[in-house]
């Protein structure tokens, strides 16, 4: 309880209908999200962590928009018991005014709580009634002053719940528990009329004369913009301020009695090039105003891309454009431009506060003060243009001035870690080597040396060092680098690459290597020592897919060290296997049948295909069989959804969630979440692993009631019907061109004969990724399914078990209707 002293001690329970906290701790993964109105309105966010509610109160609320960044101060603890707090607070009591609950649901870290929020980059997903998907807290450096006050920012990730251009919170102001917006709360509780909407703003009420610096002046035909200078790194300090560098066209906007005239920064008018965005600067509340600022079109994520403003003016802009304003030089009389910058943008928000749709043509740019350095690492890994730093009390000054400092973002990326140096001076790891795969080979491209404590050095070299046997030397690659098994990958900033593809100012930022909980052990040990000793392959060196691919031996000792895992979804079932007798990948091919020279207990099952031939099928019944295949070049194992003894009542079914042109993996992610909702309401126990490529198999066990030919029915309408729901995300509809920024829900996986890979089954592909069953909480916290690989997964499953250990235990039976 101590966690909540300081809680209580703003707090008087006898005045204050907030929860005292007296309540029992309850295990769970509650968040809640308050909207308050007390001294200024707020939202709160509050994520259940360690028996109470970790607190961050957000100004501004949270945003669909990747781009926005929105500053959360965080706060005391609070109890559970006030996930379901909603009232009016007392005035003259600590927070006094109404609260709602805004939002509510369930959230999931996506790495270890207490290393993401010590680290202050804590990355964590959320499911409510309102906001959905990916979102992360990045701490800001502290400043002088802050007593104690610890701020991040909120910000959102791009997945498929993000929306540039949606405000949800003008969209969704009331509760999720009372329908209630905050006015009407307070309002009822005094038993009155709910208050009116807020006036908009006028032009007396901005009172530009106030400000400090301000001088009455009559408005100028031009002013030179104020240009920044080249920075190599943002300055420190919290008498900086730090805005996004658009990606645009520099403009001035003139704004005089009702004409727009908007300016470039050489001085030309483009007013009738920019179209119908000048009619947009009509509609705010001034006379005269000289407003600076950038003209921008953003992408799906809401990044400015120049190459899409560039169409726009081409094809013709109306509607596309968004002038970001981040200065105002000039109000209703007054010359601004001696004013403090911090003022002169607080009155500059004022002006733009004006009653109107979230996607209006001018937007502030909004800025953080101080962090600078924070500010910047976020805008690279944004992929925006870069930032822009201000002192935030420096007049407008036209011409290049230092009180401006521009700073051009780095790239970002993630390289697979191929080798490493050491030295005597570093202490130990000296550099990293890094390469890329180019045309499904390994190809060298430099070395990242810096971005590590002499800590996080040891920590990498014993993470590396293992992996050095049995690796392939990549041409290009330093004399006395050890070259490594490409498992890892670091994710690196660097300046940009050479000609010869080699990364420049390499910077380590972190290690991306596959982490999932601990699971089940396996059932029942299928694979003896005796068995693992008849493990033989000839040419055992041989590479497959390459000269930097695995070795024969290695994809032997692969399906060995799985096996234990892995057999119990393929014994007894149909299997067709994809064979690769040479090192040439052409050379693979797929293995329906039975054929010579296969071990003894491979069995054969006769039976008739889809189109009503006599067929032989393979199926693997023991162990030895499943080890001997590795000699005959076996990479994949694909199966039926039955076993033998049913060969026509499947037992499992698939639905395979195959991504289109333009869709990433976190997209794919949320679209496997959204679907194993749908199969839960149908009272059906959805299983999930990586399709060993871009996409998702989600299997479910069901109990062999139908035949084929229902149960490819019943799939059908299930996919078709999410489809329907959500046709922007998905198509039941076979087809490249359906597919385009879609998720292609694969139910034709579940007809007499068809096969999917085999949970754990390699793809015979560069890198040998590995199909790899998770449980759903891991799904989420995956960054890179290729990481999931022959090299990576058998010391992963050692440590965290088996994720599909309920899975025959899960079958429930589905219907047709």
């Amino acid at each position: 309880m101590a966690k909540l002293s300081a809680y209580r001690q703003k707090r008087n329970f006898s005045e204050t209908p907030e929860p005292s906290g007296a309540a029992a701790v309850a295990d769970g993964n509650v968040f809640v999200i308050h909207k308050h109105s007390a001294t200024a309105d707020h939202y709160d966010l509050r994520l259940q962590v360690g028996g109470v509610l970790k607190s961050w109160a957000v100004p501004k609320g949270p945003s669909l928009n990747p781009a926005d960044k929105r500053l959360a101060v965080q706060t005391e603890d609070h109890p559970l018991e006030y996930a379901d707090f909603e009232g009016v607070i007392p005035e003259g009591q600590y927070g006094g005014g109404p609260m709602i609950l805004w939002d509510r649901g369930t959230w999931a870290p996506m790495e270890d709580v207490e290393t993401g929020l010590e680290k202050g980059a804590f990355k964590f997903r959320l499911a409510g009634e309102k906001l959905i998907g990916g979102w992360m807290l990045a701490r800001l450096k502290g400043k002088p002053g802050d007593k104690g006050k610890v701020n991040w920012l909120l910000f959102k990730e791009r997945d498929l719940a993000a929306d540039a251009k949606r405000d949800i919170i003008a969209e969704q102001p009331e509760s999720v528990k009372s329908g209630l917006t905050t006015e009407q709360l307070l309002a009822q509780s005094k038993k009155v009329n709910p208050a009116k909407p807020a006036k908009a703003v006028k032009p007396a009420d901005l009172k530009p004369g106030a400000l400090a610096g301000a001088k009455k002046a009559k408005m100028p035909a031009h002013i030179d913009p104020q240009l920044a200078s080249p920075a190599d790194k943002a300055p420190a300090g919290d008498d900086w301020l730090h805005e996004i560098k658009f990606d645009g066209y520099r403009t001035q906007a003139y704004v005089s009695e009702g004409t727009v005239r908007l300016v470039t920064r050489s001085g030309l008018d483009w007013t009738h090039r920019y179209g119908d965005l000048a009619d947009a600067f009509k509609l705010l509340p001034c006379r005269e105003a000289i407003i600076d600022g950038e003209i921008v079109v953003t992408d799906d994520q809401g990044i400015a891309r120049f190459e899409l403003l560039q169409d726009a003016l081409t094809t013709g802009p109306h509607g596309r454009l968004v002038f970001f304003a981040f200065d105002l030089v000039h109000l209703d009389g007054y010359d601004l431009s001696k004013a403090p910058l911090v003022k002169r943008k607080d009155l500059l928000a004022k002006l733009l506060a004006i009653p109107t749709r979230s996607n209006f043509a001018i937007q502030l740019s909004d800025h953080v003060i101080g962090g600078g350095a924070a500010m910047f690492e976020r805008a690279s890994e944004m992929g925006v243009e870069g930032i822009v730093s201000k002192r935030a009390d420096a007049p407008y000054k036209s011409g290049r001035s230092s009180a401006w400092l521009k700073l051009k973002a780095q790239k970002v990326g993630d390289f697979i870690i191929a080798g490493y140096t050491t030295s005597p001076q570093a202490e130990g790891l000296a550099a990293l080597g890094l390469a890329q795969r180019v045309d499904g080979e390994l190809r060298y491209c430099g070395k990242v040396g810096t971005g590590w404590d002499s800590a996080l050095a040891h920590t990498l070299l014993q993470k590396v060092g293992p992996l050095a046997g049995g690796a392939a030397t990549l041409d290009d690659m330093p004399k006395g680098m050890v070259p490594v098994r490409p498992v890892l990958s670091a994710h690196i900033h660097y300046s940009n690459l050479t000609g010869e593809g080699y990364v420049r100012h390499a910077v380590f930022k972190s290690l991306r290597e596959p982490e999932v909980s601990a699971g089940a052990a396996p059932a029942k040990k299928l694979i003896s020592e005796a068995d693992l000793a008849t493990i033989w392959v000839t040419n055992p060196e041989r590479r497959l897919f390459g000269k930097t691919g695995p070795t024969k031996l290695d994809i032997a000792v692969y399906y060995a060290h799985v096996g234990n895992y892995m057999l119990p979804h393929i014994l007894e079932r149909p299997v067709s296997l994809v064979r690769c007798p040479t090192a040439r990948p052409q050379d693979c091919f797929f293995q329906r049948h039975a054929f010579s020279g296969m071990p003894p207990s491979v069995a054969t099952i006769e039976t008739e295909n889809s189109e009503g031939e006599e067929k032989s099928y393979i199926s693997v019944e023991d162990a030895k069989a499943y080890l001997a295949l590795a000699q005959f070049g076996v990479v994949e194992f694909h199966t039926w959804g039955s076993t033998r003894k049913k060969l026509d009542k499947p037992d499992r079914l698939v639905f395979d969630l195959d991504p289109g042109e333009g869709i990433n993996w976190r997209e794919v992610v949320e679209a496997a979440v959204h679907v194993k909702a749908e199969l839960e309401r149908l009272k059906l126990v959805p299983f999930v692993k990586t399709s060993g490529g871009r996409g998702i198999h989600i299997v479910v066990p069901v109990k062999p009631t139908l035949n084929w030919k229902q149960a490819h029915k019943a799939t059908s309408d299930i996919a078709e019907r999410i489809a329907k729901k959500d046709p922007a995300v998905f198509t039941a509809v076979m087809g490249k061109a359906n597919r385009k920024k879609r998720i292609f829900i694969d139910f034709h996986r579940n007809a007499r004969s068809a096969t999917s890979a085999a949970a754990y089954s390699l793809r015979a592909r560069p890198g040998l990724t590995a199909s790899t069953p998770l449980s759903w909480a891991d799904l989420e916290s995956i960054d890179a399914p290729e990481d999931l690989n022959y090299s990576s997964l058998p010391a992963l499953l050692a440590v965290s078990g088996d994720p599909w250990a309920e899975i025959n235990g899960s079958a429930r039976t589905l219907t047709v209707k």
